[in-house]
This record gives structure tokens, sequence and C-alpha cells, in this order.
């Protein structure tokens, strides 16, 4: 029996539970900077709670708004820059995936300044992050308890890296702050959630914990599915929000076991070139990476839809219900050329059997 774990992060949740922990903003230092997107985290009120909590501590702080869907890394720079400028003691981070990722690098940047992009992400840093603070307002990512940052490389391609220095040290998930998510957004992030539950629970590297942590999950988020598919999601609940928020927390857990597996690994170039959200592009290859297992690994595909009590078909059946659509068209040439991006690549090495680039392009071809 596998029973590893290690995820080196203080979760918080429920109602107002960051003015109620007020006192623990106070105690990473008297100086933050905040980094989060232009709008939602006003939009949903976690900006004005977190700045109320901080204010209430004598913290100073300065607000780096600029960080969009897929963040950059000449963003993460910018805001690294002014953190280690004012002299910041930790980071806050608020918003989904997209600031809660660049946060953890603004917090390698702003303790090592004059770091090269490079360094950045083979992860030769002088000296130790800053701590980051996290505070969710999606119910998808996950990124609140994983050491994972995936920030989009001046190439234009998304990179990641994760270090056991990068966990936030502190996260704080209101489900609240969720409840002013669109429907398409509610949709994407739900089934990110979902796809970090099952790509970690067919991951080479899942062990017992990881696999009851997915599992766990999956029944969360199949709950509020059904619902989503028979009301929409503006029926919706703070109970069913935070259901979704909880699922989310689980699938963190997971992956920050595993990693994440194929669907990750092929949804990125949707995501870079077709503007498709994150979630979406990744949970597009759930039902083939189903399929997929289904073949190289039937014990272990019989006992997960044992243990979330649905059929595979079925399973199948919700999550073409729930993403949201999409409609891309690749050529030939182009699935060839995206070909160098699938050798060696790290997540489709977590996967059972062997998946080659020509396995890749096949897929590709079937569906797009």
């Amino acid at each position: 029996m596998n029973m590893n774990f290690f995820v080196n992060t203080k979760v918080i949740t429920g109602a107002d539970c960051v003015k109620s922990n007020a006192e623990k903003l106070g105690s990473y230092g008297k100086k933050c900077l905040i980094v989060t997107g232009a709008t939602s985290a006003k939009k949903c009120g976690a900006l004005g709670d977190v700045a109320s909590a901080l204010e209430s501590q004598g913290v100073q702080y300065e607000i780096y708004d600029k960080i969009c869907q897929n963040p950059t890394v000449e963003s993460c720079f910018e805001a690294g820059l002014l953190a280690n400028s004012i002299g910041a003691d930790f980071i806050v981070g608020i918003g989904g995936g997209s600031p809660l990722d660049a946060s953890k690098a603004v917090a390698v940047i702003a303790a090592n300044p004059g770091i090269s992009e490079e360094k950045l992400y083979a992860m030769q840093w002088d000296n130790r992050p800053l701590p980051v603070v996290a505070v969710g307002t999606t119910a998808g990512t996950g990124s609140e308890v994983t050491s994972v940052a995936v920030i989009t490389n001046s190439k234009g391609l998304k990179k990641s890296f994760r270090n056991d220095l990068t966990y936030p040290v502190l996260s704080f998930g209101d489900p609240k702050y969720t409840m002013s998510l669109s429907d398409s957004f509610t949709r994407s992030t739900a089934v990110d959630a979902l796809a970090h539950c099952v790509e970690s629970f067919f991951c080479r590297s899942a062990n017992d914990i990881s696999k009851v942590l997915a599992v766990a999950g999956v029944k969360k988020l199949l709950k509020a599915f059904d619902k989503i598919i028979s009301q929409g999601t503006e029926a919706l609940t703070l109970d069913d929000r935070e259901q979704l928020y909880n699922a989310s927390l689980l699938g963190g857990y997971a992956i920050a076991v595993t990693g994440t597996a194929l669907p990750h690994a092929l949804g990125y170039f949707l995501t870079e070139n077709y503007g498709i959200a994150h979630g979406t592009a990744c949970a597009v290859f759930l039902n083939e990476f189903i399929g997929y297992n289904s073949t190289v690994k039937p014990e272990l595909t019989a006992e997960f839809f044992d243990e979330i009590r649905m059929d595979k078909e079925r399973f199948k059946a919700v999550v073409s219900s729930v993403m949201p659509e999409i409609d891309v068209r690749l050529t030939d040439e182009y699935i060839t050329e995206l070909s160098p991006r699938w050798e060696g690549n790290a997540a489709l090495k977590r996967n059972w059997g062997e998946i080659d680039t020509a396995f890749v392009n096949a897929l590709l071809r079937k569906l797009f």
C-alpha cells in the first residue's frame, strides 16, 4: 500500500473565511503585493475582503492587476519587479488558476532579482521564494493546494514548473466568490476539476491516497453536473457552488501527488492558439482518455467506474453535456507541426501504456 502524501499548504474554507482569519495574513510580514486580474477579484468581492483584512493587520499593500488568462512570463517579471521594489514580504494571489499560478512565479522572481526566464523554469533559484497566500475565486484550478505554476513563456507556449517551495503557505476558499461566475466559466472550470481527478486516478504515479481523493472529487462533481444538465448553472445555489469548490480542492490534492496526464498535455495548444478556456481544452480529450485506459488498463478502468457508481457510457455522456462546445478544425500540416511537443512530454509519460507522437497525431486527426 502506497500512502505517500505531501501538501505544504494550510487551507481554510467556508463563509467569510478571509475576514475571520485576518490575523493570519499579518503573520507573514508588513508589506505585500496582491497579484490578480483586472476585474473578477473586484466583482466577486474577494479583493475587497483581502484589502480589509490586510488593513486590519496594518499590512501595507500594492495591487498588480494585469494578470490575464494564461499568464505570460513577461507579466510575472513585471509584477516580481514591483514586489521587489516595494519590499514585499509576501504575495497574495487572488483569482482562478491564472493569478494563483502567476503569484507563485512572482514570488520566485521577487526573491531572486535579475533571475532569467530560463533559470525560473529550471528552478535554479538562489533564494527561497516569498510566501504565497492564495485566495481562490473559481472552482476548478486546484492551484490553491499545488506547487505547480503554468506560465506562458516568451515563445507563447504554456510551460510549467513545480517545486515544494512554491506551495502556497495559506489558501482561503470562500464559495461565495464563485457565485458571480458566468455559465461558460462555471462549466469550463468544473470540467477542469473533473480532468484533474480523472487524470490523477489513471496516472502511473497514483497511490491509495490520491485515488481516494480523485474519486471523492468526481462524486461531488457528478452530483453538481446533474443539476447543471437539468436546470443550468444559474440554478446552482451557494451550497452547490461549495460542493464544486470542494471538488476542485480534492482534484488539486490528487494532482499534487501525481501530476496531470494526456488531456492536460494535449489541451495546452488549444488554449494557446485557439483561445479555448483551459478546462474546456483539457476536457475535450477526457472521453478519449477513458477509452484509451479501457484498453490498456481494463481492471483499473473497471475499478474507477465501480468507485464512482456510474457506467462508462453514462459518464461520457455527462462530460459531453457539461463542457462548453468548441469548433476547431486542424489540418494535417498543423498536426505534423505540433509533433515535437509530444516527444519526451512529461505528462504523456505518466500514462499507462505507450503514448507516442503517432498515437497523438492519430487522436488529433480523429477529433479535429
